[in-house]
């Protein structure tokens, strides 16, 4: 089975199983999703879009959160995914919807308080697409919040450099949001596409060995091997490496949550008299 990264393992039933086994036998994504719902402030009565709600984690929180009042809009572009979503959330305040987060502006017809994207948003290839259609569904007031993990986000600004090869990452990082992108990047990125950065927000647990040894069971924690391996082949040596391992060996996993909102469109200026 060759799932290599221009075949999307997102949407393999496979990706989705061990996604299942990975949020009911460690608390990932839980404690994220914690932060995540603290940082967003949201409020009973809100409409929040749960963006790459994967099985249901952050959509159960979200729900928590809401206490009996308001909706949550959970979306994912993976079908396996969203049919375990559907055994884990029971509630008619959730609205599951399979699409790409780019196609939100035609799904979504009606304002957003809030949008979450836990662990996903630094994953997205097309983000300068997702940006404006995040836009166009948020209310004026609207927060997005998501988060990004080392390595793929440096801790702090980096000045723009003289030389061509890291200018050249620097240059994609702020146009088009793709690469390992800093703090100033970041910001340069986000205000490109219209939306401001409000704060940021450091967030650090600890992995334990037999979370990692889930995690990358899963088969997109693997599939940016290049020349790629087969998923079987790549089970195998994550077994031998389990076996090779010291025992209880943890490792520390920083994760930056940004806070951003849409910039306001200024009204078009009044011609006057004196002007025309």
């Amino acid at each position: 089975m060759d799932d290599r990264l221009n075949d999307n393992v997102w949407l393999r039933n496979e990706t989705a199983r061990r996604y299942k086994i990975f949020t009911e036998q460690t608390t990932m994504y839980q404690e994220l999703s914690r932060k995540m719902l603290e940082l967003a402030d949201i409020q009973p009565g809100m409409r929040v879009l749960d963006l790459g709600c994967g099985t249901g984690v952050t959509t159960q929180a979200v729900l928590q959160a809401l206490d009996g009042r308001g909706q949550v809009l959970a979306v994912d572009i993976s079908d396996p995914m969203l049919q375990i979503a559907r055994q884990q959330v029971w509630s008619e305040q959730v609205v599951f919807m399979q699409a790409d987060a780019a196609e939100l502006e035609r799904l979504i017809l009606e304002p957003v308080d809030r949008v979450v994207c836990n662990s996903v948003f630094w994953q997205f290839r097309h983000k300068a697409q997702v940006l404006p259609a995040l836009h166009a569904v948020l209310a004026d007031n609207g927060r997005l919040v998501f988060n990004v993990p080392e390595p793929y986000f440096i801790f702090k600004d980096i000045p723009r450099s003289a030389k061509v090869s890291i200018l050249f990452k620097q240059l994609a990082a702020e146009r088009y949001g793709v690469g390992q992108q800093d703090l100033r990047t970041m910001r340069v990125f986000l205000d490109n596409y219209q939306f401001e950065l409000l704060s940021t927000h450091e967030f650090e647990r600890i992995r334990p060995a037999e979370e990692s040894y889930l995690f990358f069971q899963l088969p997109v924690a693997t599939a940016w091997m290049e020349p790629p391996l087969d998923y079987p082949t790549r089970l195998a040596l994550l077994e031998e490496a389990q076996q090779l391992a010291e025992p209880d060996q943890a490792v520390r996993q920083r994760w930056m949550y940004l806070v951003v909102a849409p910039k306001k469109q200024r009204p078009p200026e009044k011609r006057t008299s004196e002007s025309r």
